[in-house]
C-alpha cells in the first residue's frame, strides 16, 4: 500500500513518531524498510520478504495512549488500568486479520499472514498502489462523475454483500478507510474490530459487537448508510465522521449540483441516482435498508419488480423488503430533475417535442367566383369594367350635419387678486424711488 495518508478512524490519537520500528528491523521473515504512517491503533510498514524479494506492508497492533515502545523493541501498556483494554483490542486485532485472510476478493483488504511477537501482534498484507479516497476527493476540484461513482459503489457493495453472507459486518466504511487503486477500483480496508473495541467504556463490560446477534443487524444497515454518505462524499467533497445510529440530516444532491454548476461532471448525472443517494440518507435508523439486495433496490427499482426469470439470473435476498423503498418520493426526484435540466439547457432555448409540433397547412380560402357563389353577383375588378359593361355607378352619400359649438364658461377671478396685485407694484416703484432719491439728495 502507497499510504501517504494514515489510515485511521477520524479524531482520534496517533501513535508518536519515535514509538515505530526503525528501518532494517527484522519482523519474522521481512525486514522493514520503510515507515509508510502511523494510526491510531499501530503503525504501518514497508518490507520485503527476504527469501523471495516480494513487497508487503505490515501492520504492527500498537495503540497510543495505551502502549508503548520500550528499548528492547517491546511493546508495554503505559497503566495497569489499561491491561484489560489492550489485551481487547489484541484479540480484536488478531481476529480481524484471521478473517480478513479467509476472504480473496479484488475489493476487499487480504491479509496473507498474522502472528505474534514483541508483545504485540502484526499482520502481513499485499503492497497495492493507491491513495485514500479521502486524499483523492480532496486534491481535485472536479466530484466524482457518475461512471466513477457507480463503480464505486459497485465494489463496495460487492465487498460488502461477501462480508454480509458470511455473518460479518465491517463497521469502517468510510473515506478514510477506502483505497483507491490507479484503475479506479475501491479497495475496502480495515473492519471496525479494534476500535469497536477500544472506544468502549472502561467502567462498562465490554460486548463484543461482532459476536452480538442483536446488534449485528445494526452494523449491517449502518454498512449501507455508510456507502451511502460515501457516495455523497464523492460528489459534495464534504466528509464528517457517522457515529452509531446518526440520523442527521444530509444536504440534498440537487443543492449540492446548483454549488458545482460550473463543473462538467455535474452535467453527466442521472437524477435517480442521485435521489437514491439522497433517500438512502434520508432513512431513519429504523427504516434503513437490510440487505445489500435492498439497497441496490433503491438505485434499480426494476431489479425488485423483475420476474421469477431475473430473480433466478440473479439471487436476492428472502427477506421482505420494507414498503419505504418502493415508490422513490417525487420531491427529491423531481427537485433533481430540475436543476440538472436546468443546467444542462442553460443558454438554450426551449426545444418543442415531435408531438407537440403539428405540420403547417395552408388554410383553404375560399373564392367569390359565379361557379363557386352563383347567388352572388360576379365580382368587377375596377370601375371602368362597370363602365364599359353599361352598369349604374354606385353612389355612395354620407350624412353630414354640423356640430354645434358652445364656448367655455369664463372663469370669474376674484378682485382683492387685482388689487394686490396693483398695490406690490406701487409699493415697489415707491421703494426705488426712494432709493434712487437718498443716492441722489444724500
Amino acid at each position: 500500500m502507497n499510504l501517504s495518508e494514515a489510515l485511521q478512524p477520524s479524531n482520534s490519537p496517533v501513535v508518536g513518531e519515535g514509538q515505530a520500528l526503525p528501518p532494517g528491523s527484522m519482523l519474522e521473515d521481512f525486514e522493514v524498510t520503510q515507515i509508510l504512517g502511523l494510526t491510531g491503533y499501530g503503525v504501518l510498514y514497508l518490507a520485503r520478504h527476504v527469501a523471495d524479494g516480494n513487497t508487503v506492508c505490515i501492520k504492527e497492533y500498537l495503540p497510543a495512549g495505551l502502549a508503548v515502545r520500550g528499548a528492547d523493541d517491546h511493546v508495554a501498556i503505559t497503566d495497569p488500568q489499561y491491561a484489560d483494554a489492550y489485551q481487547r483490542g489484541l484479540e480484536a486485532f488478531a481476529s480481524e486479520a484471521l478473517a480478513l485472510s479467509q476472504f480473496n476478493h479484488p475489493h476487499l483488504l487480504h491479509v496473507s499472514c498474522v502472528w505474534e511477537a514483541n508483545g504485540t501482534a502484526y499482520r502481513a498484507m499485499p503492497h497495492t498502489d493507491g491513495a485514500t479516497l479521502l486524499a483523492w476527493r480532496t486534491g481535485r476540484r472536479e466530484p466524482a462523475s457518475q461512471d466513477e461513482l457507480q463503480a464505486l459503489q459497485s465494489g463496495l457493495l460487492q465487498a460488502l454483500e461477501m462480508l454480509h453472507g458470511a455473518g460479518l459486518a465491517h463497521g469502517q466504511v468510510a473515506p478514510d478507510n477506502i483505497l483507491m487503486l490507479t484503475d479506479g477500483k475501491p479497495l475496502l480496508m480495515d473492519f471496525g474490530a479494534v476500535h469497536h473495541a477500544l472506544q468502549s467504556d472502561l467502567n462498562r463490560p465490554y460486548v463484543d459487537a461482532y459476536a452480538d446477534p442483536a446488534k449485528s443487524p445494526m452494523m449491517v444497515s449502518g454498512d449501507l448508510h455508510a456507502v451511502a454518505a460515501v457516495l455523497h462524499f464523492a460528489v459534495s467533497g464534504d466528509w464528517q465522521p457517522i457515529a452509531p445510529g446518526d440520523s442527521r440530516r444530509y444536504p440534498l444532491l440537487a443543492d449540492v449540483l446548483v454549488q458545482l454548476s460550473d463543473s462538467t461532471s455535474a452535467l453527466g448525472y442521472s437524477p435517480e441516482f442521485l435521489s437514491a443517494i439522497d433517500i438512502a440518507l434520508a432513512c431513519s435508523p429504523a427504516n434503513r435498508p437490510h440487505s445489500v439486495a435492498d439497497f441496490r433496490a433503491l438505485f434499480d427499482p426494476k431489479v425488485a419488480t423483475a420476474g421469477p426469470e431475473a430473480a433466478q439470473a440473479k439471487p436476492r435476498s428472502t427477506a421482505k423488503r420494507p414498503a419505504r423503498l418502493t415508490p422513490p418520493p417525487m420531491q427529491a426526484l423531481n427537485s433533481t430533475e430540475s436543476v440538472l435540466a436546468l443546467l444542462a439547457n442553460f443558454d438554450r432555448g426551449p426545444t418543442p417535442s415531435a408531438e407537440d409540433v403539428e405540420p403547417f397547412e395552408s388554410p383553404v380560402v375560399p373564392t367569390l367566383t359565379e361557379e363557386a357563389e352563383p347567388s352572388l353577383p360576379p365580382i368587377r375588378t375596377s370601375l371602368f369594367d362597370a363602365m364599359d359593361a353599361g352598369e349604374p355607378l354606385p353612389m355612395a352619400s354620407v350624412g353630414y350635419s354640423p356640430v354645434g359649438y358652445k364656448p367655455m364658461p369664463r372663469v370669474r377671478r376674484a378682485a382683492w387678486r387685482r388689487y394686490v396685485l396693483a398695490g406690490g407694484i406701487a409699493l415697489v416703484m415707491v421703494a426705488g424711488a426712494g432709493v434712487i432719491g437718498w443716492q441722489l439728495l444724500g
